[in-house]
């Protein structure tokens, strides 16, 4: 079965540790073109560890040539000033559909005090949509502790990345955490290797509901085709799979329906 359109929620822009593993927008857009996705959301990698000026304008400048791709600006709440900027600039340049932290890489911890300041005096405000990285990989946003911030923070729309786990470690973390705390205002993306261990898809939407699971493959760090052979295999019915590759992440980035709409 052959799906379509295929949003892409999770991608980078920038070096990161191999050439292979980096993309400029051009490469990013080819990448998604030749895989079957109708469009991307992308963020800088550089900017995860907390280089937010460079990062952040090194991205937009690029997004800005491609039609196919959006961008999310990172935040950091030891770079509040510059955090508040770059969220500034979504009032004026809509290629800027979201919000990306990335707590594990930037080394600070989304329950901390610096996290709730930025997002009392930034995020919240913005009506922007999170997109985070979570897992088992970091104590510092584990996805028990990324649905703690969510609860506290109900109007904001929240993705946890990776399926919540990552890829290493408990798998089934996150649909654990998901029982004790099922959120509405929480999705998922399966931008992971995770993602292609047998039944690892299935076993989190059928936790957390197959509205609740979006496309994501973190391209470059993995080239993005096989995410789609992977959705198109998934032992799902096929309107799931619908959901999954668009419209779920429609409903929690409202922003990408005027940027894809004829």
């Amino acid at each position: 079965m052959q799906i379509k359109p295929i949003i892409d929620v999770h991608s980078h822009l920038g070096q990161f540790t191999h050439a292979p593993m980096s993309a400029d927008g051009a490469r990013l857009a080819a990448l998604n073109e030749e895989a079957g996705i109708a469009h991307g959301v992308t963020f800088s990698i550089e900017a995860c560890y907390g280089a937010l000026d460079l990062g952040n304008a090194y991205t937009l400048a690029e997004v800005a040539k491609q039609p196919s791709l959006s961008a999310m600006v990172v935040v950091h709440p030891r770079h509040l000033a510059s955090s508040a900027r770059w969220v500034a600039e979504a009032k004026s340049n809509p290629d800027i559909v979201g919000i990306k932290l990335h707590p594990a890489l930037g080394q600070w911890d989304v329950l901390s005090v610096a996290s709730f300041r930025l997002m009392d005096e930034v995020i919240a405000p913005s009506g922007l949509p999170v997109l985070s990285h979570t897992g088992n990989d970091s104590q510092f946003v584990t996805i028990d502790r990324y649905l703690r911030l969510a609860e506290r923070y109900p109007t904001v729309r929240f993705i946890a990345a990776h399926l919540g786990v990552g890829i290493t470690g408990y798998s089934d973390a996150s649909i654990d955490a998901w029982r004790e705390r099922p959120l509405p205002n929480v999705w998922f993306d399966m931008g992971t290797l995770r993602a292609f261990h047998t039944g690892a898809v299935e076993a989190v939407v059928a936790a957390v509901g197959s509205d609740r699971v979006c496309f994501g493959t973190d391209a470059p760090l993995y080239p993005p085709a096989p995410f789609v052979r992977l959705l198109e295999t998934l032992k799902l019915p096929d309107e799931v799979k619908r959901a999954i590759a668009s419209e779920n992440v429609l409903n929690v980035i409202p922003q990408l329906r005027q940027r894809l709409s004829p």
